[in-house]
């Protein structure tokens, strides 16, 4: 601690220069906490998936007369198929709460999804309850919070005209319980399939949106979904069958950003390092008189190096520190005040072990920003520094 006001004395000879990087260093670490978190979480959703859960949608989009869907009579069918051991229905209402910033999507679920998707945070209880309460819904705890919604309140959910067949607009749904978070749903609400197919327009009704379908072995995965496909190959609706797994991985590969947060990330922190190590190097150049002084004073090249390590050190790792807060109450941020297009993002896991690699790459930042300066000091002449040379 001795030497702390050398080294506050040397941040601060360019106060102006000195708070340009310092919140230079915050912003780019905010930026790099947010990329790779937001990996951490596209690797989490991928890790999550499962081989032994299928999707099974239709092929062709103008096959049913509601353009995508597929008759339920459909579900009988694919459970026949050798391998299958269950399969659920699942029909989306899709709306906003209150205001369109605010989005949300119910899946209406038959009672076979409790053996279809059984990882749906839901217990034997609460199934009996959604079947017993047609415009129940259960949400996650991270819905509630974000739409600010407890138990037994009102979630009337703002639909396109033409959505229910009374020609209302709103879907009028009951908050029956809150369940924790479901890895990759994190927003998820569960509601009664009956109540809303009967809701729909009478030449809608009967269609569901997406079947699930459980099957014993994930090994087999691609052989059932091929079996699938060829069982329904000559129906009414031609289908197509992708693992859960190879879907997710699928999803993750489309998103332009989840390719690019490891460059997006990388490019932060090489700006930073171009900046601190100019900005270092200069002001060692710049005060080449008061090192030489020091030399001669007793200060070993060891203590110099020291010194100009710990100036750059000290914005670096309290910037990203800084930045990395700054990143955490972003992600904490309600969505309705992000854009369209990232309040659709993943919300980033910045977990402790980010944290740690970001506090790593901020000294690692600082020990290759001071390599051009120490080497200057170590080649620095006491002599012709104090003659002005």
């Amino acid at each position: 601690m001795k030497y702390f006001p050398l080294v506050w004395a040397g941040l601060w000879r360019k106060p102006a220069e000195t708070v340009l990087i310092w919140l230079a260093v915050t912003v780019s670490f905010a930026l790099f906490g947010l990329m790779v978190g937001l990996h951490a979480t596209y690797d989490r959703m991928i890790a999550n998936s499962r081989l032994d859960r299928l999707y099974v949608d239709a092929r062709f989009a103008n096959v049913s007369p509601t353009g995508i869907l597929m008759p339920f009579a459909l579900r009988e069918q694919i459970a026949r198929v050798p391998g299958v051991s269950a399969v659920g229905i699942e029909h989306l209402v899709r709306g906003y709460y209150r205001n369109p910033s605010l989005r949300a999507t119910v899946f209406a679920v038959d009672d076979h999804m409790q053996q279809a998707w059984p990882e749906l945070p839901l217990t034997p209880t609460q199934w009996k309850q959604l079947a017993a309460t047609p415009t129940g819904v259960f949400i996650t705890r991270s819905r509630a919070a974000a739409f600010g919604l407890k138990v037994g309140d009102r979630l009337p959910l703002i639909t396109p005209p033409g959505t229910r067949g009374d020609g209302a607009t709103s879907w009028d749904f009951q908050v029956l319980g809150i369940t924790p978070d479901m890895p990759g749903h994190e927003l998820l609400i569960v509601g009664n399939l009956g109540y809303v197919d009967r809701s729909m327009p009478l030449a809608q009704q009967g269609y569901a949106w997406e079947f699930r379908v459980a099957v014993r072995d994930g090994a087999r995965a691609n052989e059932i979904s091929g079996r699938i496909d060829q069982a329904l190959a000559n129906s009414s609706t031609p289908t197509v069958t992708i693992p859960d797994k190879i879907a997710e991985i699928d999803g993750v590969n489309s998103v332009a950003i989840a390719s690019k947060t490891w460059p997006v990330a990388g490019a932060g922190i090489f700006l930073i390092l171009l900046l601190t190590a100019n900005g270092i190097a200069q002001s060692v150049r710049e005060r080449t008189p008061e090192f030489a002084v020091l030399k001669t004073m007793g200060y070993r090249h060891s203590t110099l190096a020291a010194l100009v390590l710990a100036e750059v050190a000290l914005p670096c790792v309290t910037g990203a520190a800084i930045g990395l807060g700054l990143a955490r109450l972003l992600t904490r941020l309600p969505v309705h005040y992000l854009p369209t297009d990232l309040a659709a993002l993943p919300q980033p896991t910045l977990s402790s072990a980010i944290f740690g690699l970001s506090l790593a790459c901020a000294l690692g930042v600082a020990l290759l920003g001071t390599i051009v300066p120490l080497r200057h000091l170590r080649h620095l002449s006491v002599i012709d520094a104090l003659a002005g040379h």
